[in-house]
Formats: structure tokens, C-alpha cells, sequence
């Protein structure tokens, strides 16, 4: 923008000048030209600073003028980038437009979708009020569950408690059994009642008792109450008579009830009977551990029934043991008949073999056996011709053999006899040797039976010291010698020392 021009004279110069020319008057033309003069002073100023101005104005000029460029520039550099804004907005709205389709499908899912939510939560809120109705019966059903528990608890602490019962009752009946098989083990026993009270104080735990016979009037047996005044044992027998009359057991618990002189806390009186036939009455008393109860009653019941039975048995064993003996007699006797020169050797053999088989820990049945077998060794001479058996010189080997046959045939001959088949193997084997070289079977050591090694030696020892027709007898200590020096190859070295032992120990033999 260009400043104004200013032309060479101003009204004012003109006015001067026309008073100067027309000679007006010189002062006021004075006062006048000084006022021109600061006018024109002011206007010269006025000009310096319109020029100024100027200046000043073109140099803001030039710089609005640069300043208006670079915005120029600026605004093409904005207007390219609002183009490129624009083209990128109508991009993004392309994309927009594109994602509030895919938004909108997928607010279309998602309003599907809590639908089923919303459907499923409605399910699930159903499901759950059924299983709280549930959890509350499961709750119920808990309850009786434990309650069920607290039963079976219960059941089962009173289950131990009838397995300790049936426990302690298998053990009293294990007991019981044990205690009736030695009491039928030992029916050759001479004391039989003493053996039965023994039973009734194991199993019922009294210490004391008495065996009375069937009338109530003797005793034949106590054990603690066999030193008893007559007036409390006439006592005693009061209680054994109500037992046998009743026939059931009788039971006092009270000890003011009981006679004074025993000093009885407690007693039980039980009947011994078979098949009706009482055999006497048992009396248990003093039981420490307490009264004796229904348990000791059943027992006492079981004790009487097997003891009455167990007398029985005792009574027909003895009745059979008599038999049996008189049979057995019988045939020694007709070995002696036979053979007069061995009377009494069957009966020596015997008695020394049973001493012997008692040292050795044999069995009573055992024992028996080698008695019978003993007094019956040489019941075979009978088949054996007099002229060789009664020769009263020494035998020839041929008939030797023919005495070697007396064990077989002693052996057949007792076979016979049901109730002496067991000691047959006994008296055939008695001639065997230790070494093997014996007869019948050649049998060694402890192939042969023991009893028969028993026999065999104590029929040497004896036929050594008695006499016979062919010789002397021999001093016992001589014979004892004999056998040892035969120990090891004729005779068993420990049935040896046992008859050397019993010898030594009974000279009388």
C-alpha cells in the first residue's frame, strides 16, 4: 500500500505568498508567516513521521507479506493434508459403515446369545432351587446317615463286644474240649474222681471240691476239703443229696448260707449220671473270681454228663483190661505149660520191659503194649516140636532154625485175635539185631520197633540170669556186661543202659 503524495505548495504557502506580493501589512504578515513557518514545521515533521510510517509500514509489510506466504504454504501443506484427512475419513467411514454392519451382526449374536444366556441362567437358576431342594434332602438323607453310622457304631462296638464274648467263650469251650479229651485220655486212670474234680476247678476257676459217691455219703475225692470236721462234711453231703435227688445243678452264692467250718465263700453241687444211673455227685466251691453263674452251671451240666460217661467207659476198660489179661494169661500159661524150664519168664521179661518203656517216656497205650507183647514173646514155641524145644543140650543149626520160627509163629498166632493184632509186629521182631543181621526180616536199628528192641534186650538179660537145661544161670553183673559188649551189633545201646539203670537201681531183680 503506497503513502499520499504531497504537492509543492499548500494553501497556506499560497496565502503567505500572495501577502508578501500584495504588501500587506508586515505584521501580520509576520505573525502569519511564523505561523506558516510551524506549520509548515509540523507538516515537515508530519511528513518525516508519515515517512517513517511508511517505512515502517512496508517493513511490516514485507513481513505480513512473508508472514502471509508461509501461512499461504502452511495452508496448501493443511489443505493437502485435509485432502489426504478427507480421503482417509471417507476411508475410515467406508470402514465404519463396514464395521457397524459386522457390529451390528455381532449385536445381533450378542443380543442371540444372552438370549440364550438369559434362557440358560433361567435353567440354571431352576437347576439350582432343584439341587438346593436337593442339597436339603441330601442334608436329611446326612443326617440319617449319620445317624445310621451312630448305629452301626453302636452295633459294631456291641459286635467286639460279642466277639470278645464268643472269643472267650471258644476259648473256655477250647479249654473245655482239652480238659474232657485228657479226661477220656486217661480212663485207665486209678483215680478217676480225682481226675473230674481237677476238670470242674479248671473250667469253673474253684479252688476247692470233693467227689461224693452216689448214696451222699462218702467222699471219694477233695481236693481242699478232705480234712474236713464229720458235722460240715455231713454238711456237705446235705447239698450233694439235693443235687442227686433233683437231678439238676445246685447252686448257694450266699455265704451265710454255707456251713461255717470249711470257710466256703460260694459252691455247686452237680450230679454225675449215665443213662440214668447216678455215679456220685461233684461239689466245686470257692470261687474267687465271683458267684458262679448260669455259664458255670452249663459247664457243670457238660462236666457231669462226660464224666458220667468217662466213669462208664473207666468201668467197661477195666471190665475189657480184665478180659483182656485173663486171655493173655491164659496163653502164658500154656507157654509154660509148654517149656516148664521159662515158668516165670514171661512175667520177668514183662515186668522189667515196662519198667524200661516207663524210663524211655513211652505212652501208656505204648506201655501196654510192650507189657502184653512181653508176657505173650514167646507164645510161638508152642508150634515148636518137644524134642528140639526141651533138648537139654545145645541145638544143632538146623534145629536152631527151627526155633527161629517160634517169632513168626507167635507172631500168626496173635493175629488171630482182634484185640492182640497190635502187639503182633512186636513179638515177631523181638529176635531182630541192631546190626541187621537178626531174624525173621533182617530188620536194623530203628527199622525195628522199639518195643521190640525193649523185649529183645530184657529176654537176653533174663534168659542170661535163670536157668536153663543146657546151663547155669550167669550173676547179673556178668549178664549186664554181656550186654553192653553186645550194644551196637545185637541190642540198642540206649535200651541197654536203661535196663542197666533199672537193675543197678533194684538189686531184687
Amino acid at each position: 500500500m503506497n503513502a499520499p503524495s504531497v504537492s509543492p505548495q499548500t494553501p497556506v504557502q499560497v496565502a503567505i505568498a500572495s501577502n508578501v506580493l500584495d504588501g500587506t501589512a508586515p505584521d501580520a504578515l509576520n505573525t502569519e508567516t511564523m505561523q506558516a513557518t510551524h506549520a509548515l514545521d509540523a507538516l515537515d515533521a508530519a511528513r518525516s513521521a508519515l515517512l517513517d510510517w511508511q517505512q515502517g509500514a512496508h517493513s511490516r509489510l514485507t513481513e505480513v507479506q512473508a508472514a502471509l506466504a508461509a501461512a499461504q504454504s502452511a495452508l496448501d501443506v493443511t489443505r493437502a493434508e485435509l485432502v489426504q484427512v478427507k480421503r482417509e475419513r471417507d476411508q475410515w467411514r467406508d470402514e465404519c459403515t463396514h464395521h457397524s454392519d459386522a457390529v451390528s451382526q455381532l449385536t445381533a449374536k450378542v443380543v442371540g446369545q444372552q438370549n440364550q444366556i438369559e434362557a440358560q441362567n433361567n435353567q440354571i437358576q431352576a437347576q439350582q432351587g432343584h439341587i438346593e431342594s436337593q442339597h436339603g434332602e441330601l442334608q436329611d438323607k446326612q443326617a440319617e446317615i449319620e445317624a445310621h453310622k451312630a448305629q452301626i457304631e453302636q452295633h459294631k462296638a456291641e459286635i467286639e463286644q460279642h466277639k470278645a464274648q464268643l472269643a472267650h467263650q471258644s476259648d473256655h469251650n477250647r479249654r473245655m474240649h482239652q480238659e474232657l479229651l485228657e479226661l477220656y485220655r486217661d480212663l485207665r486212670a486209678t483215680d478217676l474222681p480225682s481226675l473230674i474234680l481237677r476238670v470242674g476247678m479248671n473250667l469253673t476257676g474253684a479252688e476247692n471240691s470233693m467227689f461224693v459217691n452216689a448214696a451222699g455219703d462218702q467222699t471219694l475225692a477233695a481236693v481242699g476239703l478232705d480234712d474236713l470236721p464229720e458235722t460240715s462234711k455231713q454238711a456237705l453231703y446235705e447239698y450233694t443229696r439235693k443235687a442227686a435227688q433233683s437231678e439238676e445243678p445246685v447252686v448257694c452264692n450266699d455265704e451265710q448260707s454255707l456251713p461255717d467250718g470249711p470257710k466256703l465263700i460260694n459252691l455247686a453241687a452237680m450230679p454225675v449220671a449215665v443213662q440214668g444211673n447216678l455215679r456220685g455227685v461233684i461239689i466245686v466251691a470257692n470261687k474267687r473270681s465271683g458267684p458262679f453263674t448260669d455259664q458255670d452251671t452249663e459247664v457243670l451240666l457238660s462236666i457231669g454228663k462226660h464224666a458220667g460217661m468217662a466213669m462208664e467207659n473207666h468201668r467197661l476198660h477195666q471190665a475189657l483190661n480184665e478180659a483182656y489179661s485173663s486171655t493173655i494169661a491164659v496163653l502164658a500159661d500154656a507157654i509154660e505149660a509148654k517149656d516148664p524150664y521159662t515158668r516165670g519168664h514171661c512175667e520177668n521179661v514183662a515186668s522189667i520191659a515196662v519198667k524200661v518203656a516207663e524210663r524211655l517216656g513211652l505212652q501208656a497205650e505204648e506201655i501196654d503194649q510192650v507189657r502184653y507183647a512181653a508176657l505173650l514173646h514167646d507164645i510161638g514155641k508152642i508150634g515148636i516140636p518137644d524134642g528140639i524145644l526141651l533138648k537139654p543140650s545145645r541145638l544143632l543149626p538146623e534145629e536152631f532154625q527151627v526155633i527161629q520160627r517160634h517169632s513168626s509163629i507167635g507172631s500168626d498166632l496173635v493175629s488171630r485175635v482182634n484185640s492182640l493184632v497190635p502187639i503182633a509186629p512186636t513179638i515177631k521182631h523181638h529176635h531182630e539185631r541192631f546190626d541187621g543181621t537178626g531174624y525173621p526180616d533182617g530188620l536194623s536199628g530203628d527199622a525195628i520197633l522199639l518195643a521190640s528192641r525193649i523185649v529183645g534186650v530184657v529176654d537176653a538179660f533174663d534168659a542170661m540170669t535163670t536157668p536153663r537145661p543146657y546151663r547155669e544161670p550167669v550173676a547179673k553183673e556178668e549178664a549186664l556186661a554181656e550186654l553192653r559188649r553186645c550194644a551196637g551189633a545185637q541190642f540198642d545201646p540206649t535200651v541197654v543202659e536203661a535196663v542197666a539203670a533199672i537193675v543197678n537201681e533194684a538189686p531184687g531183680l
